[in-house]
């Protein structure tokens, strides 16, 4: 049996009390940045509402944070066999609406399908599908 050291592990950097004191700028990808930035506005306009009086029914607006899969095709059948496949590779994405579309395709006389899924993923901490959501309501008076 040999005595051998362990390898020495670089000691971290040393930092004064006035630069840990101060600010950090979030890094992130773009549309991270582009995400936080839209529901904050979003969030601010519905809690700024102000619904007119005189109106019978109930009004509600909110704002959500989904994550959106577009599955693309070149057929109806094809976009429909991509979500599936999504579906099927993800189990644990909560689907919560779908939208389809026909677009234009890449050839002038072409189309494209598209279906799109708006899924949250489960809170790692509880396994739960949620979120924030900001809701403005006007209630029956």
């Amino acid at each position: 049996m040999t005595d051998t050291q362990p390898p020495a592990l670089p000691a971290p950097a040393r930092t004064s009390p006035d630069t840990a004191l101060q600010p950090q700028a979030l890094v992130g990808p773009s549309f991270g940045q582009d995400l936080v930035r839209t529901l904050h506005q979003a969030t601010t306009v519905v809690g700024g509402l102000a619904f007119g009086d005189g109106a019978d029914a109930a009004s509600d607006v909110e704002v959500s944070a989904f994550g959106a899969i577009v599955c693309t095709g070149d057929s109806p059948a094809d976009a429909l066999q991509a979500a599936a496949a999504v579906a099927r590779q993800a189990p644990d994405l909560e689907i919560h609406a779908l939208a389809w579309a026909r677009t234009d395709g890449p050839r002038e006389d072409s189309f494209e399908y598209k279906v799109t899924m708006t899924v949250t993923a489960p809170d790692p901490a509880t396994g739960e599908h949620g979120g924030t959501t900001h809701h403005a309501t006007r209630s029956h008076r």
